[in-house]
């Protein structure tokens, strides 16, 4: 059997602890509150008052009281024998009947205690009266003197009468004597016991006394507001961090220290951004520098991944909707556009499409749909949104999204996108929600798994990436969205920079050497077969450089209406 045990990672505790510090925060201070308001309105206040019974054994050989008191030399088991004997009912009884009360009410309100090294006993009281608390204490400490000296007496009243009646004898004895040959020893001794006899008496019955009457206290005992209030913010910080670590192992939510539990490796971290809208994406036209850094490095690190002399087709999705795919892609693009890369991107999503939000030139345009079912060319449906960045919509919606997704139609398309284009950005639906990025992603060079910290469910991103890993071979990666900014060097602050300009475009060398095709006319028909080839005519021609996308609308040279000419 493993005897090691995996030890507490209190790193990770207070990582936790620390990310819900809200729920901990609003719970210590209801804590505190509570507190403050019992102590101050609700608690009734209650007061407290002692007297003491102090016992002073006389320095005796013997002890006349028959053990009704302790004999001198007096130690902490006499001092407990005491106090149980205070605790006795008959004592309580005469107690209870000098005040007024009852028994049981009396021993509530009173406890009987040791008090310090000497042989003293305290009769602690409490009420919500002062002046009944220095009552009961007194009445209590009185009635157990009373008791022990009582029972003392009986034992020394013994003890005088028997001298009494010893002195009497000797007084008779006396006076039968001769009067000339009278012995006053005799009568003189039993005088001398008599007296001595009742010396004691006074001598033992005086050695145990209430030393200290209970006063009437000025201030009660409770509540105390400070101390109170104290334990109140400890017992709230503890239920808040238990109930953060609680809701940590049920709440399954991608949280900033997760990244180890997903199930594909994260290459970008997008912060969260105050301008983000809402209820629509985050265009390139509203990404603050601090969000374009993260998608340009996000560019640089997918073109890292690029394999082979063709175009990198990426697929965009996520788990759930709600995540920032559409996002994603749409920055991804414009990034990649910026750095001087030939890029299409496709709105794939013909359920709900997004990307003729971000791009509204993309809005009346033919789309997606239209092209896979021979409604559109493709060409009339490629939109300049930014130099060097084409897009298509998604078009009308269509029931059958997936079946068109899956034909040789879009596989078609794709190839003949990747004779103009260096980079195709596909916004796929959420695998989830639907199968349509199932069906896109055996055409995919590459799969980015968007998700959103503090909100999609780890469970589901494992899932998504399983059903992607179950369709095609494609190489998965995560972006997350919503990470926490980084702070200091300018971060944390919003800069006022001058618009993006795009690099020029320039066609790889390897692209450069093969037969390329140019995009077609605006209304002609796709010139690409069935598996993405030229026809015959077309490929003996020699090849011709690649210019890039043409400028976008409105430029010099660019239709009005942003089509690809």
């Amino acid at each position: 059997m493993n005897e090691h045990r995996q030890g507490v990672d209190v790193a990770k505790v207070l990582g936790i602890v620390g990310r819900r510090w809200k729920t901990v925060l609003a719970i210590t201070l209801l804590a505190a509150m509570a507190a403050y308001g019992y102590v101050t309105y609700m608690a009734k206040p209650v007061y407290e008052s002692t007297a003491l019974v102090s016992y002073q054994a006389p320095d005796r050989s013997s002890n006349p009281t028959g053990g009704a008191l302790p004999s001198s030399g007096i130690t902490r088991e006499d001092v407990q024998t005491l106090v149980a004997i205070a605790d006795n009912q008959q004592v309580v009884e005469a107690a209870a009947k000098e005040l007024g009360i009852r028994p049981g009410e009396l021993r509530q309100s009173v406890h009987v205690q040791a008090h310090g090294e000497a042989s003293i006993v305290a009769f602690i009281a409490r009420s919500g009266d002062s002046k009944e608390a220095a009552r009961r204490a007194n009445a209590w400490a009185t009635a157990f003197v009373g008791d022990r000296v009582a029972a003392a007496n009986q034992s020394l009243n013994k003890v005088v009468n028997d001298r009494k009646a010893d002195l009497k004898v000797a007084q008779a004895e006396f006076r039968r004597q001769p009067a000339d040959d009278k012995d006053p020893t005799a009568k003189n001794t039993a005088f001398s016991s008599l007296a001595d006899a009742e010396a004691q008496k006074v001598l033992w019955t005086g050695a145990i006394k209430v030393s200290n009457q209970a006063q009437e206290p000025d201030l009660p005992i409770w509540p105390k507001k400070l101390p109170t209030l104290i334990a109140a913010i400890l017992i709230g910080l503890g239920i808040g961090s238990g109930v953060a670590l609680l809701t940590a192992r049920v709440d399954n939510r991608l949280r900033g220290d997760d990244f180890d539990a997903l199930p594909a490796p994260v290459i970008a971290r997008v912060p969260m951004s105050p301008r983000a809208p809402k209820a629509t994406p985050l265009g390139p036209a509203m990404a603050e520098p601090i969000v374009a850094d993260s998608f340009a490095a996000l560019g640089s690190r997918v073109m890292l991944d690029r394999f082979g002399d063709g175009a990198h087709v990426i697929l965009v999705t996520s788990a759930r909707s709600g995540e920032g795919k559409s996002s994603v892609a749409a920055n991804l693009a414009s990034a990649l556009a910026l750095g001087g890369r030939r890029v299409v991107l496709v709105d794939a999503d013909m359920r709900r499409p997004t990307q003729d939000v971000v791009f509204p030139m993309l809005q009346n345009r033919p789309g997606l749909s239209q092209v896979l079912t021979r409604g559109a060319e493709l060409e009339a449906s490629l939109t300049l949104v930014a130099p060097n960045l084409a897009a298509i919509a998604s078009g009308p919606r269509h029931s059958n999204a997936s079946v068109l997704l899956a034909s040789v139609a879009f596989r078609q398309m794709l190839d003949r996108l990747a004779q103009i284009s260096e980079v195709i950005v596909i916004d796929a639906p959420p695998v989830l929600a639907v199968k349509d990025a199932l069906a896109v992603a055996p055409a995919a060079n590459q799969v980015l798994l968007v998700a959103r910290v503090g909100s999609s469910d780890i469970a589901e991103v494992a899932e998504a990436h399983s059903y992607i890993a179950s369709a095609a071979q494609t190489p998965q990666a995560m972006v997350l969205v919503g990470t926490e900014r980084p702070e200091g060097y300018g971060y944390d602050q919003e800069l006022r920079v001058a618009p993006r300009v795009a690099m020029p475009s320039t066609a790889p060398q390897a692209q450069q050497q093969r037969p390329t095709a140019q995009p077609p006319a605006a209304g002609q028909a796709p010139a690409a077969s069935g598996n993405g080839a030229a026809p015959a005519q077309q490929q003996q021609q020699p090849p011709a450089p690649q210019q890039g996308l043409p400028s976008p609308p409105g430029a010099a040279g660019g239709r009005p209406d942003g089509a690809v000419a």
